[in-house]
């Protein structure tokens, strides 16, 4: 019979065995852990948003690439973002990439990396803001790449976490959208407001479709529908040949890359809409050539609504930051379609704001042009409308031109019996009909499309 002795003996050897038999886990080093204070001396020149900064640098880490850093900015007093900047001071600061843009911090908020490798930013008072949540994974260290990609990564170099998987509203070269994880670019509310707006582009089985959602539901407005791009979407550039033996700049989206997906048909983007120039293959859109070097570009969804790419070309004096891509522009789509071209209620021809629709007839244009406000609305009631000959909705192209045919009678039914409808559009030519639950820029058409926009009498 074992001795009680003996049976401790062997338990012991055992759990020492259980022991050396769990791998341990890699962590940061001493020398490479860090705890910044959100505090001391804020950077100027010329700045994104009229922003103000503070860079973040300790014994450890500078946390800067060319032209790449990772600061702390605010546009309203005590109220900042951890984000990453693309630019110098001197040329012009872009901001690319924010890590709490709906929670901001006060001053003396802390960024700190422990050994357990989970970078974590949170207030003075402790609380937690924002996280990576990589604690325990096996991170070793943190870098701040050429490309603008902010990564944690283990003892071999493979990336534990990276912000390139978690774009707000911007892509830069290189960086993804996909529907297995981050599948959307979504606007910030305003220059000084880095919450979340109402415009998002989303990748899934639609495409990579831009929607408003101002009323509530979600709303198409422009992108690359109808088509299923696989699981990613990659901003980037292509090269080639250019003109007198120089070297061109292609900006695309890479589409479709699942490995063992078959390529989609071409895209459908409502051709209508386009000018004359391709807009690229299955495998990828092209979205504007470039005669100078693209390899600091990005790709944003801007407050306004509008999917631009800015590059930086260092040719000129200041505002290197150049347009070189707008969705909705003189070459790609035209200017009109985008809702927010003329505010919230204008009338748009050829790129430019016309008039301000009213009862009395078209008055001339200004920021102050709003749609009528209405009473208290009875569903099926009876409402009054009035007439704006030769419009379209932006809504129009992509839903096919809209329900019917039908009566314009019908039509205007449905809006009646709709509280949510501001008004309806008409195409005489094939009867068919569009509720406006939101009106936005109306697109001057010289065919026969008419509006009737509610009123109160």
């Amino acid at each position: 019979m074992a001795t009680k002795t003996s049976l401790s003996a062997v338990f012991l050897f055992s759990f020492i065995a259980i022991l050396f038999a769990i791998p341990i886990q890699a962590q940061v080093p001493t020398n490479q852990t860090f705890k910044f204070i959100n505090q001391g001396e804020l950077g100027g020149g010329i700045v994104e948003y009229h922003a103000t900064y503070r860079v973040i640098q300790t014994n450890s880490h500078t946390f800067y690439t060319h032209p790449f850093g990772l600061c702390f900015y605010n546009t309203t007093p005590d109220s900042y973002i951890l984000a990453i900047r693309a630019g110098v001071p001197k040329d012009e600061v872009r901001w690319v990439w924010d890590a709490n843009r709906n929670h901001p911090v006060r001053e003396k908020a802390t960024l700190s990396l422990g050994r357990e490798g989970n970078l974590v930013l949170g207030e003075a008072d402790g609380t937690v803001v924002w996280q990576t949540n990589t604690a325990n994974k096996g991170v070793t260290g943190i870098k701040l790449l050429g490309n603008g990609n902010l990564v944690l990564h283990d003892k071999n170099g493979r990336f534990i976490w990276q912000s390139f998987d978690y774009p707000t509203d911007t892509l830069l070269l290189g960086q993804s959208v996909t529907t297995n994880g981050r599948n959307k670019l979504v606007s910030r509310k305003s220059d000084t407001d880095g919450s979340d707006g109402p415009y998002s582009i989303v990748l899934d089985h639609t495409g990579f479709t831009m929607y408003l959602n101002d009323t509530g539901q979600r709303l198409i407005y422009g992108g690359w529908t109808g088509t299923d791009y696989g699981s990613t979407v990659t901003f980037d550039f292509d090269i080639m040949d250019g003109f007198d033996d120089g070297i061109a700049y292609e900006l695309v989206l890479n589409v479709n890359q699942d490995i063992n997906a078959p390529p989609p048909p071409p895209p459908q983007s409502h051709r209508h809409l386009l000018q004359v120039r391709p807009i690229g293959n299955a495998h990828q859109i092209n979205l504007n050539k470039l005669n100078y070097n693209a390899t600091y570009t990005f790709l944003r969804l801007g407050s306004d609504g509008n999917l631009k790419a800015y590059t930086y070309y260092d040719k000129v004096r200041n505002m290197k930051w150049e347009e070189s891509f707008a969705f909705f522009s003189s070459y790609f789509i035209r200017e009109c379609a985008l809702p927010s071209k003329c505010g919230s209620y204008g009338y748009c021809s050829r790129g430019m704001c016309v008039g301000c629709p009213s009862p009395k007839g078209l008055l001339g244009w200004s920021k102050g042009c709003a749609a009528p406000k209405l009473g208290q609305c009875k569903s099926g009631a009876k409402a009054s409308y009035y007439k704006v000959a030769d419009v379209e909705h932006f809504l129009s192209p992509y839903l096919d031109g809209g329900d019917g045919p039908m009566k314009v009678g019908e039509c205007r039914a449905k809006c009646d019996k709709d509280c949510k409808c501001l008004g309806f559009f008409y195409r005489e030519d094939t009867s068919k009909c569009v509720l406006a639950p939101l009106l936005g820029t109306l697109i001057k058409d010289v065919n026969t499309s008419v509006g009737y926009i509610k009123y109160s009498k």
